[in-house]
């Protein structure tokens, strides 16, 4: 393929669409994650859905997507999955986080250019949606094992309990009288 602006829109472009996908992918699996430890709020499953809903002046109800910018969705997934993973650690104040905030704003500006040479992608630019790709793509596959050790665990536990495990026990009886 040429190096020509065309070319260089275009990878932008794709490498977006990837984020978006990956986001996408990650915001479905916390939401079902979260489901599946009874720890998924109404407020927060319409949040992960990009999804609100309005009255209308008859009292139907309609639902309504709402876009949530994908900065925004990155740290909304991972606030969700801090519910369930507490000790999950993501560097918001790194190149990566940077580099993926640069490309999105890259894309939404060579999508709605204003100025002709808007079109235009530098060598950095190039750089920096790949380095902000490439760290989405590791934050989500961290973000995703982290929640299976999670269920995993759990799972584990409660096999343990059915088995009747003495140390299961205790610590379920621990943890019942901790949150009473």
């Amino acid at each position: 393929m040429a190096d020509t602006q065309t070319a260089r829109r275009d990878v932008v472009r794709a490498s977006l669409a990837a984020i978006e996908g990956e986001v996408w992918l990650a915001r479905d699996h916390v939401r079902d994650t979260l489901r599946g430890f009874d720890e998924l709020s109404p407020l927060a499953n319409l949040a992960l859905s990009e999804q609100a809903y309005v009255v209308t002046e008859n009292g139907k109800l309609l639902e309504q997507t709402r876009s949530v910018p994908l900065p925004t969705a990155v740290r909304l997934v991972v606030a969700q999955t801090q519910i369930i993973c507490p000790e999950l650690a993501v560097d918001f104040a790194g190149t990566g986080w940077s580099n993926f905030r640069r490309a999105v704003s890259i894309r939404n500006r060579i999508t709605h250019p204003r100025p002709e040479n808007d079109l235009n992608v530098s060598d950095e630019e190039l750089h920096a949606v790949a380095s902000g790709l490439s760290w989405l793509a590791a934050t989500i596959e961290y973000i995703m094992a982290s929640t299976n050790l999670a269920l995993i665990d759990a799972r584990t536990f409660l096999d343990q309990l059915l088995a009747g495990n003495a140390d299961a026990l205790e610590k379920y009886q621990s943890e019942l009288e901790r949150g009473a």
